[in-house]
């Protein structure tokens, strides 16, 4: 089995990091439809392009929706663009017109003197910065911006939808679970913490498989035919890492000693 068909799996079921907002619900996904073949994507470009080739593969494959426009770039001049909508669609059941933003994002949960901060595995991303941008300006575009779309859809509206999927990752020595606003409750969790407390908290003979990032998104339940790369402790590294443990049914992060100095991913 390739990687793609787990990882389309996972758009279909996995659950989305964040539930609905007051600026668009989540995107419907069970008129998503598998293609009868299993497609090649390029599995080296960023992970949140190729989850935009996945997702768009599965819009195009179903009945219900015509997938009107991807990367659809709004510019106010020749020279200014204003934002991208990641997909344009029509619901050809109700002929309502969509745009549906998709993110793939994952969060560590780090309590500082003054509260928690949610970073990403690149400590310059963060939940709450994300968070406001997705709501003031990604998912506002096409109202806001409504005169400089495509002529074909000025006059039409439009309905926002989300999709974001991803996890969050407690630290290992935490005591409860974080729970941002718009956090889904029943989102996917893990466990992190750094290189040099591994020895802490695992024994010397734990197995551990690094998950590769293409895969970062996938529930462990849709691996269970992909062959995992065995990884072994080093002293350092210098990026964080997701892996697998023994049986567990949750993944780890494991990071630097650094960790949240920002570094590469």
């Amino acid at each position: 089995m390739t990687i793609t068909l787990p990882l389309l799996h996972s758009l279909i079921n996995a659950p989305l990091l964040v539930g609905n907002l007051p600026e668009a619900s989540t995107f419907p996904r069970h008129h998503l439809t598998l293609p009868d073949t299993t497609p090649d994507l390029n599995l080296h470009q960023k992970l949140g392009h190729l989850y935009e080739d996945a997702l768009g593969l599965l819009l195009t494959n179903s009945p219900r929706y015509d997938l009107l426009a991807q990367n659809l770039q709004i510019q106010t001049d020749i020279h200014t663009t204003v934002g991208e909508l990641d997909f344009l669609l029509r619901d050809l059941t109700s002929g309502q017109l969509i745009h549906l933003e998709l993110a793939t994002k994952f969060y560590l949960a780090v309590e500082t003197d003054t509260g928690l901060t949610l970073p990403g595995p690149d400590a310059r991303d963060n939940y709450f910065r994300k968070l406001t941008r997705l709501r003031t300006h990604q998912l506002q575009l096409p109202r806001l911006s409504q005169s400089h779309l495509p002529p074909e859809f000025r006059h039409q509206a439009i309905v926002t939808q989300q999709l974001i999927y991803g996890c969050l990752f407690d630290h290992i020595e935490s005591t409860a679970p974080a729970t941002p606003e718009s956090l889904n409750p029943n989102c996917r969790r893990g466990k992190w913490l750094t290189i040099d407390h591994l020895l802490r908290h695992f024994p010397p003979d734990t197995t551990f498989q690094i998950i590769p990032k293409p895969l970062w998104p996938v529930p462990f339940e849709l691996l269970q035919n992909i062959p995992l790369e065995p990884w072994s402790a080093t002293p350092s590294i210098d990026r964080c890492l997701m892996l697998k443990a023994d049986d567990h049914h949750s993944p780890y992060f494991i990071t630097p000693p650094n960790y949240p100095a920002p570094g590469p991913t």
